[in-house]
C-alpha cells in the first residue's frame, strides 16, 4: 500500500473511531466493555484491539440506534431485505450520497465505462442501494442511463436492442435468465451494441461468466457491494477479471480466521471484515461481513494501488468441516463448473460410516451429463473425484442420480445434508 494511502487511512480511522464513540451509544458501550480507547490508536494495526460489529448487532439496534447523526441530517434511508430477522436500516447524509456517487463512478470508470456508453440498469430502486448508486455514478461520468425495473426478460432484451444499450447491469441470475430467453426472441446477439455486462448482488462461477460472454458476445465483470456497508463500488473487477480491488480510501479491509478471529496470511481463505472510513450517518467498525475470500499473493497486472483479493468464495455460515478439513460449497461449484462447463444441481451428503466422516456428492444426471456409454460416465465421475481430492485435500465420492431422488427440505433441495 502506498505511504500516502496509509496516512489517509489512519487520519480517517482516528476521526471515525472518536466520532462513533461520542455519537453512537452502542459503540461507546462496546468499546468500554473491551477496554478500547480510540484516543490510543496511533497505527492502523492498533485497530485489531477493537471489538467486532456483527449483523446481529445491527438488527438488535433496529431501526435508527446505529446512526451517528441526528435523524434530521439523514436525507435517504435504505434497508436490507430482512429475510432472517429485522431488516438492517441504513441512513445516508448528503455527504454520504456524494461519497456513494464518487465510489460508484470510480468503479464504473475502472470497468471502462465512459460518457459514450448507454447503461441499462435492471435493479429496482426501492429500499436498496445498488440501483441508485450505479445510476448516480454513471450520471457523474456522463453516461446515458436507462433504468428498466420490470422483470419481463423479453421486454429487457427488446430495450437492449432498440435503445442500443452498450452496458447491461443486473444480477447474475437475471443475466442467465436473459441468456436462456434470448434465442426465443429471434434477436441476433451480433446485432446488439452490448459491450459489457456488469453483475452485482450475487456470486457467480467462471462457467457462468463464460456462458454469458459466449451468448451476448460481451465482457462480463463483477461489481461487489454490501448494502449496510455502502452500495456498488465497494470493490470491483478490473479488465483482468481475476479478483476484486477494494476502494481503500473509503474502507479499511481485514481478512480474519472466522474461528480464531486472527488475521490470515495472503492466499489463505478468511472472512472479510470492513471498517468504513468516510460514512457519516451509518459508520461501521470492524464489521464481519460473513463473506469469504483471500488476499491475492501476487499483485494484479493492472497495477492498482488498492488491496487485491480473490472473488467472493462463499459465506461463513456455509463452511463445512470434515475430518478437520474445511471446505465450502462454492469450491465445489467452481470445480464442477470447470470440469463440466456448467453447474448442474448437486447435493452434498455428510455421513459417518463406522465412526469415520465421509462426504458423498449426488450429481443430477441431466441431458448435458447423460451418456449412453457407461465408460464415459465412469470416466467423468473419476475426473470429478480426482479434482475434488486435489483441491480440497479430502476423498469425496461422486454418484450420479436423478434430481427427483434428492432429499427435499422446506420446498427446495438443500445443497448440504448433514447426517453425522
Amino acid at each position: 500500500m502506498p505511504e500516502d494511502l496509509k496516512i489517509l487511512q489512519l487520519e480517517r480511522l482516528q476521526a471515525i473511531l472518536n466520532r462513533v464513540y461520542k455519537e453512537v451509544p452502542f459503540y461507546r458501550h462496546l468499546f468500554d466493555k473491551f477496554n478500547f480507547n480510540p484516543e490510543d490508536l496511533s497505527e492502523l494495526e492498533h485497530l485489531k484491539k477493537a471489538p467486532f460489529t456483527t449483523k446481529e448487532d445491527l438488527r438488535e439496534n433496529y431501526p435508527y440506534n446505529m446512526f451517528a447523526v441526528p435523524l434530521r441530517e439523514v436525507v435517504r434511508i435504505l434497508a436490507t431485505s430482512g429475510t432472517t430477522g429485522e431488516p438492517i436500516v441504513v441512513g445516508y447524509t448528503r455527504n454520504d450520497l456524494a461519497t456513494l456517487t464518487e465510489i460508484s463512478s470510480l468503479a464504473l470508470k475502472n470497468l471502462g465505462i465512459s460518457k459514450e456508453d448507454v447503461l441499462q440498469i435492471t435493479f429496482h430502486p426501492g429500499l436498496f442501494s445498488s440501483a441508485f448508486g450505479i445510476q448516480s455514478g454513471a450520471e457523474k461520468i456522463g453516461a446515458s442511463v436507462i433504468p428498466v425495473h420490470f422483470e419481463d426478460p423479453r421486454k429487457q432484451l427488446k430495450i437492449l436492442q432498440d435503445y442500443r444499450s452498450t452496458v447491461l447491469i443486473c444480477s447474475p441470475s437475471y443475466a442467465l435468465w436473459l441468456s436462456e430467453v434470448l434465442p426465443q426472441t429471434g434477436i441476433n446477439p451480433n446485432s446488439l451494441m452490448l459491450k459489457k455486462i456488469i453483475l452485482c448482488g450475487e456470486p457467480f462461477t467462471e462457467a457462468q461468466r463464460n456462458r454469458l460472454e459466449e451468448t451476448f458476445k460481451a465482457d462480463v465483470y463483477n461489481l461487489y457491494s454490501i448494502t449496510e456497508v455502502f452500495g456498488p463500488g465497494l470493490a470491483y473487477e478490473c479488465k483482468e477479471k481475476k479478483g476484486l480491488h477494494f476502494q481503500e480510501k473509503h474502507f479499511l479491509i481485514e481478512v480474519i480466521n472466522p474461528e480464531t478471529l486472527d488475521s490470515v496470511a495472503p492466499g489463505e481463505v478468511g472472512e472479510l471484515v470492513i471498517t468504513t472510513l468516510t460514512k457519516e450517518a451509518f459508520p461501521l467498525i470492524r464489521y464481519r461481513t460473513g463473506d469469504l475470500l483471500s488476499i491475492q499473493v501476487d499483485p494484479c497486472p493492472c497495477e492498482s494501488p488498492y488491496i487485491y483479493t480473490s472473488p467472493i468464495l462463499g459465506r461463513r455460515d456455509d463452511l463445512i468441516i470434515v475430518r478437520g478439513i474445511k471446505f465450502h460449497p462454492a469450491q465445489v461449484d467452481r470445480i464442477m463448473s470447470e470440469l463440466l462447463g456448467d453447474l448442474p444441481p448437486y447435493q452434498i451428503h455428510l455421513l459417518r460410516i463406522e465412526g469415520l466422516e465421509e462426504v458423498l456428492i449426488y450429481l443430477a444426471l441431466g441431458e448435458k451429463l447423460f451418456s449412453d456409454s457407461f465408460l464415459a460416465q465412469e470416466e467423468l465421475r473419476k475426473k470429478l473425484e480426482e479434482k475434488l481430492l486435489l483441491e480440497i485435500n479430502l476423498p469425496i465420492k461422486v454418484k450420479f442420480a436423478s434430481l427427483s431422488s434428492f432429499e427435499k427440505g422446506e420446498g427446495k433441495y438443500p445443497k448440504v445434508i448433514d447426517k453425522r
